[in-house]
């Protein structure tokens, strides 16, 4: 009992880490963004304006969108599956918060107040899926690291036990798949459309 009360606790200090990861990431990024000198901000708007303009012309396709997501995905996905992977699969969570991080500061500091409304309808939609389902597999990476680290999984394990635990590792991703499409869908039907709104608004 002391020793399953130890591993859960163990799990929930790991989730606290990788919220605290992220968050640290995302400040990283705003501040990233902060010290961009006058002429990259300027350069920066003009890019924006282009990408604006872009995607009111030509809209993302679902299968590209989900292209992109997936393999962060997987990438963390395949950090649990080796002994030092948890590098891995914390480094593309960070990532992930330093991009978010940076994007949304320069929206801010290139539209002030309705940079705002650009972050919500540009950036929000897909990530309130997103970000839950990276937290989760980074979080499970971690954990089943973890369990490879101890060796339970490893050659004292029986071979049952080892196939149990890999196929429970496997239907998670897929679950994950899954719920990625559903944010790349979102992003296309929702975010797009609000961006081409927000090209005449921020104009």
């Amino acid at each position: 009992m002391p020793r399953n009360t130890n591993k859960e606790q163990k799990r929930q200090m790991m989730a606290v880490m990788i919220c605290l990861l992220f968050l640290f990431s995302t400040i990283a990024g705003a501040l990233l963004a902060n010290g961009l000198s006058l002429e990259q901000r300027e350069t920066l708007q003009g890019s924006i304006n282009i990408l604006f303009q872009t995607e009111q012309q030509n809209t993302p396709t679902v299968w590209s969108v989900f292209l992109k997501y997936l393999k962060y995905d997987v990438l963390i996905w395949l950090g649990g599956c080796f002994y030092y992977g948890a590098v891995l699969s914390a480094g593309i969570l960070a990532f992930r918060g330093i991009s978010l991080g940076y994007t949304a500061a320069v929206l801010f500091m290139t539209y002030q107040a309705k940079g705002i409304f650009a972050i919500i309808c540009a950036i929000l939609p897909q990530n309130l899926i997103l970000l839950p389902i990276y937290f989760f597999m980074t979080w499970l990476a971690f954990c089943f690291w973890m369990e490879q680290k101890k060796g339970q999984s490893g050659k004292g394990a029986l071979k049952r036990e080892v196939t149990r635990i890999w196929t429970e590792y496997a239907i998670l991703l897929w679950g994950s798949i899954l719920i990625i499409a559903i944010a790349s869908f979102v992003e296309v039907h929702l975010s797009s459309h609000f961006i081409n709104m927000l090209g005449v608004f921020l104009k």
